[in-house]
């Protein structure tokens, strides 16, 4: 199959009446990203919620694929209840939900070692799952006391990583020590690169963090990635959603990486909309296949556009 390029991906509005009909026939499910795509950090994207009513209406499964696992649950329900679109809490997915999705098919029993908020190390335990975390106090500028903090000796089993906003040194290297044993595997949530916060402002994600700790590993020995762009999450995702055909799951992302690099790992296919981290230059530049989208859109609001401009028997 031939690579895709960025000059022959349409935007879905400028379609043929007959292809904007094949288009919304083409997916049974729309799994979107929730950041940049139905809304911003600091304010909503007009419209986001009338759009998936419109979508839920032509008879499509919506499902929230986010890589934000530092907002709650709750906080979730909050967003997506005000911009109008329903909320469903089995039909929410980010990184720790998937990491409780897998600890619990393999039937974990062992220690996990847990880099990421309270709010997620909560979750862990919460599930059933034994869970150390540190080490948090402050340590002395002294080698031999930093040995003596990090090598601890536990039999983890399990190196989990996701979003720490207080990740340090003390942490990598205790990380390191465990994943020494060639029993023990890294698990990896959300391994963003760019954190987008607002239009033209973006902060380094943990991505970098993570890509450091799995330089550590031996040959052969690679990390299982549950978040976005993960082989592993498309495989929940398809297992937990009945999906059959994954060429019938429409994703819907702001993000090149990880968002339609996630589709194309996992066979999906995919809208890039502009409302979020990436412009339409940088879209254009990008000469990755694999972060290239079937279409884009200026937002996920377009495909409401898409759905009115057809006769209504064409929308079904």
């Amino acid at each position: 199959m031939a690579a895709k390029e960025m000059s022959q991906v349409k935007n879905i509005l400028d379609l043929s009446i007959e292809e904007k009909r094949n288009f919304l026939n083409s997916f049974d499910f729309l799994m979107t990203d929730c950041d940049g795509v139905l809304w911003n950090l600091f304010e909503p994207i007009p419209g986001t919620g009338e759009a998936l009513k419109d979508v839920e209406a032509v008879g499509k499964k919506i499902v929230y694929v986010s890589n934000n696992s530092v907002r709650t649950d709750e906080a979730y329900e909050k967003k997506i209840v005000g911009i109008g679109a329903t909320y469903r809490q089995e039909d929410l997915v980010h990184p720790i939900h998937t990491i409780i999705h897998y600890l619990k098919k393999i039937n974990c029993q062992e220690l996990i070692y847990f880099i990421g908020t309270a709010h997620t190390t909560n979750l862990l335990r919460a599930a059933g799952f034994n869970v150390i975390v540190g080490p948090n106090e402050r340590v002395e500028e002294d080698f031999h006391k930093l040995v003596t903090l990090v090598k601890d000796n536990q039999p983890v089993k399990y190196v989990i990583m996701d979003v720490d906003f207080n990740y340090g040194y003390p942490h990598f290297l205790r990380a390191e020590l465990y994943l020494r044993d060639p029993e023990c595997q890294l698990i990896l949530g959300a391994t963003d690169y760019r954190l987008p916060m607002m239009a033209g402002f973006d902060l380094p994600g943990p991505g970098y963090f993570m890509d450091a700790l799995a330089l550590t590993l031996p040959p052969g020995k690679k990390p299982i990635v549950l978040g976005k762009p993960g082989v592993g999450l498309g495989e929940i995702l398809k297992e937990k959603y009945g999906v059959t055909d994954p060429q019938r799951v429409l994703f819907v992302g702001d993000m090149p990486l990880p968002d339609i690099k996630l589709a194309t790992n996992n066979g999906f296919r995919s809208l890039l909309v502009l409302s979020g981290g990436t412009s339409r230059e940088q879209m254009l530049a990008n000469e990755d296949s694999t972060q290239i989208p079937d279409f884009y859109a200026d937002s996920i609001t377009a495909l409401s556009t898409l759905i009115q401009s057809l006769p209504p028997q064409s929308a079904l």
